[in-house]
């Protein structure tokens, strides 16, 4: 983690030439303030869902952070190699409300480059799948509603209150797809394909 900080906010603080990704589909996209509270919930999803495995499972544990990083390092490597922006969000001052005022916060807080893949979707679809394959977790049909709905509103949040454009959310479940399929690709699964 420590290598992951200073490497995503050493990037932050340098300038690149970069590539804008916003598309035709983020045009029709609207900006809704009130997503800002799914958007940081990603915090405590992430963090929450670390912690369970961390005390009911090593080896789900170790399943999860081999899945957040290398994702995460692969979403490093394309943010070094290809830099992306999307520099489209609304002026602050238009901004209202606690909502609003949390908006501007995270705007500051987060500039709107190396935004491809979307690191913000990959964690939560990560997240996500360790809630869903877990055997030691207990309230499995609430968990696991629970994980798909919360990396579907996290999304959908990136997109509402432009912080990502929609290809970064697809390369993001794209990126997901490959790192997650063999880590939780369990002994009944591939018995079921060799069948």
């Amino acid at each position: 983690m420590p290598i992951y900080f200073l490497w995503y906010f050493g990037l932050q603080q340098k300038e690149f030439i970069y590539h804008d990704v916003y598309t035709a589909v983020d045009a029709h996209i609207p900006f809704i303030d009130f997503f800002i509270w799914f958007y940081v919930y990603w915090f405590i999803f992430v963090v929450v869902t670390c912690l369970l495995l961390f005390f009911t499972s090593r080896k789900e544990f170790y399943r999860i952070c081999a899945a957040l990083f290398i994702g995460m390092t692969i979403c490093l490597i394309i943010f070094t190699i290809y830099p992306t922006s999307f520099s489209h969000r609304p002026p602050l001052q238009s901004l209202e409300g606690i909502s609003g005022w949390m908006v501007q916060n995270i705007y500051e807080a987060d500039r709107c480059v190396n935004v491809f893949p979307s690191i913000h979707v990959y964690n939560s679809i990560v997240c996500a799948a360790a809630l869903w394959k877990s055997k030691v977790l207990p309230y499995e049909k609430t968990r696991k509603i629970v994980g798909v709905l919360s990396a579907i509103l996290i999304t959908l949040s990136t997109l509402f209150i432009r912080q990502h454009s929609i290809l970064d959310g697809l390369a993001a479940g794209v990126l997901a797809i490959f790192i997650c399929v063999p880590i939780y690709k369990t002994k009944k699964d591939k018995k079921k394909a060799e069948l």
